[in-house]
């Protein structure tokens, strides 16, 4: 039982500690940078919104503003099954370069990526949310990596704008440590973690998505690196966007993710098999991520069970205090957020307690096949005011 529950624990501390770590000592001692390049591809802007009036317009200003030459971006808006104003919204800006594509039918942000990117002309597509918005120099920043013909793909960061809500400071933290990775994991060779709202792929190697793959940008960061292409993660490139409204909001969309990443888990053949590292890669950050939930309970019942029988000493007793802090931090923040108070740790604690339940309910979702590509978006909060 002492050995099962320091397995378990080593489990999870090297997802949390041990994989980041090796990945920052990889990418100093090894680092395979890209050829950059000033030259400016022409570029397809391609968002896919589905009843997003309430941030559309700005979405639409936010893209025209954009740093890069206008004869170069297209800029495309795909609204299908929207009913709430959303194409009306787009259409009105039509004279200003933007294209619209709407049908009344909604199929799934695939399907509606797909039918987007068949009829682009740019020879890089960028994908991206109407919620999510572009610093200027974004497509600069992207566009520079693809003067290197190895690189298949460039994702940006994403960062959330924070309100006095604290689940907004404790996902901002989330995003911080994950871009930490994704930086490191991109000097080495690939990164396996990438930004759905700002993800750029070399027209030419992209595919058409399955129309059941639940995560788009996930399903096109694996399929690049499985053709041998790499995948670039550039922090320089940033979009922003607000957090979601509440706990709740957030576990909507974790699940989303979750099950999409049983998905990809449980189709071995778009893995990157050429590619050990990314490989490698893809199930320390990814996919071992899946089961840290029954690592961790698993660690915590066999410190009780070894505590209880008077094994593993005083470092295994220690272990079990350290769990227990943790989960009284978790509740102490759930507390706190029904109260309407903020506290940054104990915030953080329950948002990484919510990731792993998240988890349990995301596998729950894809194996009874709740999860469907027309999936419920979260309730972000509003923007902030200019």
């Amino acid at each position: 039982m002492v050995s099962i529950t320091w397995i378990c624990l080593f489990v999870v501390a090297y997802h949390y500690v041990g994989y980041p770590a090796l990945v920052w000592l990889l990418a100093r001692l090894r680092p395979r940078p890209t050829r950059q390049g000033a030259a400016l591809p022409t570029m397809s802007l391609i968002v896919a919104a589905y009843n997003e009036a309430e941030v559309i317009a700005a979405k639409v200003e936010n893209s025209l503003a954009l740093d890069y030459p206008p004869e170069r971006l297209e800029i495309i808006f795909v609204t299908d099954g929207s009913d709430d104003g959303t194409p009306e919204i787009v259409a009105a800006h039509r004279g200003q370069g933007v294209r619209l594509l709407h049908q009344p039918r909604r199929q799934g942000k695939s399907a509606a990526i797909n039918r987007a990117a068949a009829q682009a002309s740019g020879e890089i597509l960028v994908f991206s949310d109407a919620n999510a918005f572009y610093l200027p120099d974004a497509p600069r920043m992207l566009a520079r990596h693809f003067a290197d013909e190895a690189v298949g793909g460039v994702s940006g960061k994403k960062t959330i704008r924070r309100s006095d809500a604290g689940i907004s400071e404790s996902s901002s933290l989330y995003w911080r440590y994950e871009s930490a990775i994704k930086t490191h994991e991109s000097a080495i060779g690939s990164t396996v973690g990438v930004v759905g709202e700002m993800m750029a792929v070399r027209r030419r190697l992209f595919h058409p998505i399955p129309p059941d793959i639940i995560n788009d940008d996930a399903y096109l960061a694996v399929r690049l690196c499985r053709d041998g292409a790499r995948v670039i993660y550039e922090p320089a490139a940033t979009c922003w966007e607000t957090a979601a409204e509440s706990s709740q909001q957030e576990q909507i969309r974790r699940r989303r993710i979750t099950a999409g990443r049983f998905q990809l888990l449980f189709r071995p053949r778009v893995w990157p098999w050429r590619s050990p590292w990314t490989l490698f890669a893809l199930f320390s950050h990814k996919f071992l991520r899946l089961l840290l939930p029954f690592f961790l309970i698993g660690a915590f019942l066999g410190a009780i069970l070894a505590a209880w029988r008077g094994e593993g000493g005083l470092w295994l007793r220690l272990a079990l205090a350290i769990q227990a802090g943790g989960a009284l931090l978790a509740l102490w923040g759930a507390w706190q957020e029904r109260a309407g108070q903020r506290g940054r740790i104990q915030a953080l604690a329950y948002f990484l307690f919510n990731g792993n339940w998240n988890t349990l309910q995301g596998l729950a979702r894809y194996l009874r096949g709740q999860q469907t590509v027309l999936w419920q978006k979260a309730r972000r909060e509003k923007l902030p005011a200019e």
